[in-house]
């Protein structure tokens, strides 16, 4: 645990790592439900038309294609999106743990220090993970609350939670996981930080299709799918992280 605590003490030392971590999040948590608000007022009619969106019940006829549409867009759309927040801090904060100590030439005193390679291995988890976790529920809570909070001031109800958006939450950490997993493996066999971070990020690609799988129609983002993708990802981070962990070894990671 010391271990942990002193990778986030010096992840959140630096300005320049946690300002654009925590701040290009917690814009867009806000900025982006007044989009979808205004979206939804003014061109959702001529949108819901061409895009397979479920009736709202219990809905002033005037109004359900611009709920329908805020429905749609604010957690088949915006929500994958916000998927993206765990891959992305997850990799800062692991690819400056791991491959940070390389840069900084501080390994020194993590070689000398009497730990295993596995009690070293999970502070560094954990100084990525808790941090992650942290941060993407306080996202999608404010995200929520502002999505909620329009949707109540135009159409007297609130949007969120769904069952939906409550499944791709519980996906955060295991996406989170895995990004961590990859800059493990990858932090072993690259020289700095900016290398490991930009291998882990690939693993934003599958995320940003979702999207495009929803509005073209090829599958619902449904509970059952958030299911097959949860066990889906319990699998790759059982596999990344097995062949991480058989790779591991201080001194290979710190040099």
């Amino acid at each position: 645990m010391a271990i942990a605590i002193k990778d986030i003490r010096e992840v959140f030392s630096s300005v320049s790592i946690y300002g654009p971590m925590i701040g290009v999040p917690l814009f867009f948590a806000v900025a982006l439900p007044f989009l979808t608000v205004y979206v939804a007022l003014h061109a959702a009619p001529s949108i819901a038309s061409r895009i397979a969106i479920t009736p709202i019940a219990n809905v002033a006829k005037s109004q359900v294609d611009s709920l329908s549409f805020m429905y749609f867009f604010a957690i088949n759309v915006l929500g994958p999106i916000f998927l993206t927040i765990p891959i992305f801090t997850a990799s800062v904060i692991a690819a400056d743990s791991f491959a940070g100590e390389k840069e900084r030439k501080t390994s020194e005193n993590l070689l000398a220090a009497p730990i295993t390679n596995g009690e070293l291995l999970l502070g560094k988890i954990l100084a990525s993970l808790i941090p992650t976790i942290l941060l993407t529920l306080a996202v999608f809570g404010i995200y929520g609350a502002t999505v909620n909070f329009l949707s109540i001031r135009e159409f007297s109800t609130a949007v969120l939670p769904t069952p939906t958006w409550l499944m791709m939450l519980a996906s955060a950490p295991l996406l989170a996981l895995a990004a961590i997993a990859v800059v493990v493996f990858v932090s072993a066999h690259v020289r700095g930080i900016k290398e490991a971070q930009q291998i882990s990020t690939l693993l934003v690609l599958p995320i940003l299709l979702i999207p495009f799988i929803s509005i073209l129609g090829i599958a619902n983002l449904d509970v059952a799918f958030f299911a097959y993708v949860i066990a889906a990802l319990c699998i790759v981070d059982t596999v990344i992280f097995y062949i991480s962990v058989k790779d591991f070894k201080k001194e290979k990671i710190l040099y």
